[in-house]
């Protein structure tokens, strides 16, 4: 397996693992939020997981034609990239230098963090 394979399997399993997880944290932490706020009546879950765990579990079950499939995949790509293309546009370097540096170091170690995590993992494995 070349190392250019290899790069790219982990990064999908790295995407999958993110997105498998998403529905669960969002869960716990909905239950939480909602255990120590006590002004809201009800447990509410949020929109938009309620429909990720329907979509999730409608392409699991594979009843989407895969025309309909690889249609829905392009538009979810170009949905992804006009929202990356806005953070960037909102993202203001003066207003992230304002915050301070012990949140610019937060940012940092936790970025070097994983990185050095993903990196184990990825030298550990393969």
């Amino acid at each position: 397996m070349t190392s250019s394979r290899q790069d790219s399997n982990v990064a999908t399993f790295t995407k999958l693992l993110r997105v498998a997880m998403l529905l669960p944290v969002v869960v716990t932490l909905s239950f939480v939020y909602h255990a120590h706020n006590t002004t809201k009546a009800g447990r509410q879950l949020p929109g938009f997981l309620v429909v990720f765990a329907v979509l999730v579990a409608v392409n699991s079950l594979g009843i989407i034609p895969a025309p309909v499939l690889a249609a829905l995949k392009g538009i979810s790509r170009w949905c992804l990239v006009t929202a990356i293309a806005a953070l960037g546009m909102k993202t203001s370097l003066k207003a992230m230098a304002e915050v301070g540096g012990r949140a610019i170091g937060l940012i940092v170690a936790e970025t070097v963090f994983l990185a050095v995590l993903v990196l184990s993992i990825v030298l550990w494995k393969f």
